[in-house]
């Protein structure tokens, strides 16, 4: 079973709305399902932060574990700015201007940028969170974040596959049409998930 979450969007519903909403969808199926069915969670770009900020949170309450993220070069962190972030700042489709245009339409106040639920890069504890697949693009200002989130999971015990793309840009998942790349990393994901839920009947992603 796949849900797909219409969460709320920013600028008329700011951050923290569209991770509550998600965090109100994955308690919906927790209640639903059954305690033997495994539970994912996944999203590109701004939806890879929210499935990172939920693992956090899952843990935080203390519910039962998700069995996997898939992260799609995901948004990790507002005030981090890696290498990335400077040699592609502009001119790869998601520009860095952009992404601090977007992190203002989005966060209520500058202090936000910090907030581990905004930035789960910035968390302190990166220990019993669900088995991860990370996948960047090469030319991408994200992709230092994507990569430094997998060395910090993979620091602290967490089963992390990272896979790069370096010829694809931000969002190259949405060209799947057109790119063999887009294609593949589709592909490998499904084949992450299924290799989790494997171990179990079923699953929620």
């Amino acid at each position: 079973m796949v849900v797909s979450l219409d969460y709320r969007l920013a600028p008329e519903h700011r951050f923290p709305a569209g991770l509550e909403d998600a965090k109100a969808v994955l308690a919906w199926i927790y209640r639903t399902v059954g305690q033997d069915v495994p539970v994912a969670v996944a999203g590109d770009s701004a939806g890879g932060n929210i499935s990172a900020a939920l693992t956090q949170w899952v843990r935080e309450e203390g519910l039962r574990p998700l069995s996997a993220q898939l992260l799609y070069y995901p948004a990790l962190s507002g005030p981090f700015v890696p290498p990335s972030r400077q040699v592609y700042a502009e001119g790869y489709m998601l520009s860095v201007e952009l992404l601090y245009w977007y992190c203002g339409q989005t966060l209520r106040s500058p202090e936000q940028l910090f907030d581990p639920a905004f930035s789960p890069l910035l968390t302190d504890n990166f220990q019993s969170l669900p088995p991860a697949m990370i996948v960047t693009a090469g030319f991408d200002p994200l992709r230092g974040e994507g990569e430094l989130y997998a060395r910090c999971l993979d620091e602290a015990g967490v089963s992390v596959r990272l896979k790069n793309f370096p010829r694809m840009i931000h969002g190259f998942l949405n060209g799947y049409v057109l790119f063999r790349d887009g294609r593949q990393a589709l592909r490998e994901g499904g084949m992450f998930l299924r290799a989790v839920f494997a171990q179990k009947k079923g699953g929620a992603c």
